[in-house]
């Protein structure tokens, strides 16, 4: 196992510099690339963890997050943290910023630290993310993406939406336009698409318009900007709350009225989304059940390989202001 000593007479530097750099003191920026490179190159895991693995322990569960600016994220990471005071574990957040190559990297590494587990907050899984968590010797449990190789916590995407849709169908809307986001989101890119699709095929209730953006509300106000100067919709259907809140703000801008000229529905139930106004109709997810749950299960499976199997969270569709219920049938 690597040491500073090793760094130091690596990189060509003081043994204190290196102990400077590791405690965020000043480094030139010549001497940081050059350490940096040599801790790469030996790995070298700070001392914390270098005693926790001589004692081949680590009470840490990893956590890999996409984003910290998300509603969805935030309100699981509480129900994680929560539960992992009470059995008296610690938590080490890694925050991927939607990178799939920070991801992969993070996993091998929580895993070179020995942690007791770690816990995914996947955007999506490809075969090099499954790969890896199949290799490593460390339990993963994923959360928001489904694999059936995999130990998966998933909310029922399908399902909600096609019963939003189901709602959806008890009123005359006649042009329908729906706000999704990139398909590499299986979860919902894909699965929440085709239960509102499926649903309004069976009712061959008007006709439905694809857009695509992501999960940033901005991009959000810019796509609805477009769309808007492309169809006027009775109804648009937002895969976020996010999204619809980006939506809502564009259609105000248009000097439009929610939900006289266009009923609005979003995703998620996040906080705010009932303080809109008018509120947002939603479907609303346990995000904070999520949490717990996988922090539960993770701590039960130290010492021991994942094992596939896949747990569905339920969800509640909450119908509010943001439909037209004038076009109630």
């Amino acid at each position: 196992m690597a040491t500073i000593r090793d760094i130091s007479e690596k990189a060509g530097v003081a043994k204190s510099t290196v102990s400077r750099y590791l405690n965020n003191g000043y480094v030139s920026e010549a001497t940081k690339k050059k350490i940096e490179q040599t801790i790469e190159e030996l790995e070298y895991i700070p001392n914390s963890y270098a005693q926790n693995l001589r004692l081949e322990s680590n009470p840490t569960i990893g956590v890999i997050i996409p984003r910290f600016d998300s509603y969805s994220v935030t309100t699981t990471l509480q129900g994680i943290d929560k539960e992992l005071k009470q059995l008296h574990y610690n938590i080490l957040i890694e925050n991927t910023d939607r990178s799939s190559e920070r991801e992969i990297e993070y996993l091998k590494r929580l895993a070179k630290m020995k942690v007791s587990g770690i816990i995914f907050l996947a955007t999506k899984l490809t075969e090099e993310h499954i790969h890896t968590i199949e290799s490593i010797e460390v339990p993963v449990i994923i959360i928001g993406q489904e694999d059936k190789r995999l130990n998966c916590i998933v909310y029922k995407d399908y399902e909600a939406a096609f019963d939003l849709a189901e709602l959806l169908t008890t009123y005359d809307f006649q042009k329908i336009a729906y706000l999704g986001v990139d398909e590499a989101d299986k979860a919902v890119g894909i699965l929440r698409k085709k239960g509102f699709i499926d649903r309004f095929a069976k009712e061959q209730q008007g006709e439905v318009s694809i857009y695509y953006t992501d999960f940033s509300i901005e991009n959000a106000v810019h796509k609805t900007n477009k769309l808007l100067n492309e169809i006027r919709p009775d109804l648009l259907i937002c895969a976020t709350d996010n999204i619809a809140i980006g939506a809502m703000k564009s259609i105000y801008e248009k000097k439009l009225r929610i939900p006289e000229d266009i009923s609005v529905t979003g995703f998620g139930d996040y906080q705010i989304s009932s303080y809109l106004s008018p509120a947002l109709t939603t479907v609303h997810y346990d995000y904070n059940k999520a949490g717990y749950i996988a922090a539960k299960n993770i701590v039960r499976m130290k010492g021991k390989k994942s094992f596939p199997t896949i747990t569905h969270i339920n969800y509640q569709v909450l119908p509010k202001n943001s439909i037209d219920k004038t076009k109630r049938k």
